[in-house]
């Protein structure tokens, strides 16, 4: 008689809520491969996009009124978009969900929460960020997850590396810098367990969507996987320079202040895509297919992360350029690629920011090296 007669068969619970189940192999298989032509045009873009934005940022480049915004922003979207031709999609096709789209009542939803968005940004601004951790906290008790150690711990330790960050932030005025940290740290801890377990409740982390690298891969996947999102910010993160980003940055003053960008690399991702993405998505599956839920998340949140970054009145030019060249990038990073390469891509953005920042507010960068 065989063996594997008597083997334990891991039961359907643990399979859904375990994410070391989810192996590379498995979850490059779910994502689909990227053929040669997709990786050669990307490379290609992102290429030609950062050597010019170097030659550009030499020369003294560095503002939105300057000649090399306009080529920036239309090297921003090439990049943009090979990127998302070039990640490949997830197969969501196995994931629970409706079966059809009902049209009218998934646009009256998809509607309705886009109008509620706006108006809690209006009405409430940034002190809407102190309710996300409550939200997390009702997630979790509603969803009765079970929260693994390894989970727990990473989350902390994100949680607590985000807060430590969080205590230089600078450009932070509204409440004190311990406020402000804690904050972080609340953020991060409840949105990270709370997301991860809306993920592993509707099957998105069985089909690869959203994952962990360092749970599901290990710690060499995931700095790895850091790494990736680093090389693949390259572009966006000199773009971002040449389009004036860290002009209005005055507060960075001493050498070790640009590596406080770890703080929105980790906690922008915490609560930005890994919590609210799959609430929005448990909402819309009721009425649309998986896949245009998954994707009417996306996009909805996308532009309201983008419009959260303005100044609060209705500037739709900059919530469309900032929606679709940086934050469209990021959240499909995180879908296909897992949560440590969006924050070593957001991270990497920020970092540049801020270090371009030290440079003109010291004098030692301004009119150009060239």
């Amino acid at each position: 008689m065989s063996d594997a007669r008597t083997a334990p068969v891991p039961s359907r619970r643990d399979r859904l809520y375990d994410p070391h189940h989810i192996s590379r192999k498995e979850a490059g298989a779910r994502a689909g491969g990227r053929g040669p032509r997709r990786s050669i045009i990307f490379l290609f873009l992102w290429l030609v996009t950062t050597l010019w934005s170097v030659w550009q940022l030499l020369q003294g480049q560095h503002g939105f009124d300057t000649p090399a915004a306009l080529p920036a922003l239309l090297a921003l979207l090439g990049c943009t978009m090979g990127l998302l031709w070039w990640l490949p999609g997830p197969v969501v096709e196995a994931v629970p969900g409706s079966h059809r789209t009902g049209r009218v009542r998934f646009l009256v939803l998809a509607l309705a929460v886009v109008i509620g968005l706006v108006l809690l940004r209006l009405l409430v601004g940034r002190p809407l960020l102190f309710a996300l951790p409550g939200l997390a906290l009702l997630v979790l008790a509603a969803a009765r997850v079970p929260l693994r150690r390894q989970q727990l711990l990473y989350a902390l330790g994100l949680a607590l590396l985000a807060g430590v960050a969080g205590l230089g932030a600078g450009w932070i005025s509204f409440v004190s810098p311990t406020v402000w940290a804690s904050l972080q740290v609340t953020l991060v801890l409840t949105g990270l367990l709370a997301g991860w377990g809306v993920l592993a409740r509707t099957g998105l982390l069985r089909a690869g969507v959203g994952r962990s690298r360092f749970l599901s891969e290990g710690a060499a996947s995931a700095a790895s996987g850091f790494a990736l999102g680093i090389v693949l910010g390259t572009p966006w993160a000199l773009c971002n320079v040449l389009l004036g980003a860290a002009n209005e940055e005055q507060w960075v003053q001493a050498w070790w202040q640009p590596l406080i960008a770890v703080q929105p690399g980790i906690a922008e991702e915490a609560w930005g895509r890994v919590l609210l993405v799959p609430l929005l998505f448990l909402m819309l599956r009721r009425t649309a297919r998986v896949r245009i839920a998954l994707h009417a998340a996306v996009l909805i949140l996308a532009y309201w992360f983008a419009y959260l970054h303005t100044s609060g009145s209705f500037d739709a030019i900059s919530t469309l350029l900032i929606g679709t060249l940086y934050v469209l990038p990021i959240t499909y990073l995180w879908l296909r690629q897992g949560l440590e390469v969006a924050i070593g891509f957001h991270f990497w953005i920020d970092l540049v920011k801020f270090a371009a920042a030290y440079l003109l507010n010291t004098g030692l960068w301004g009119a150009g090296l060239l």
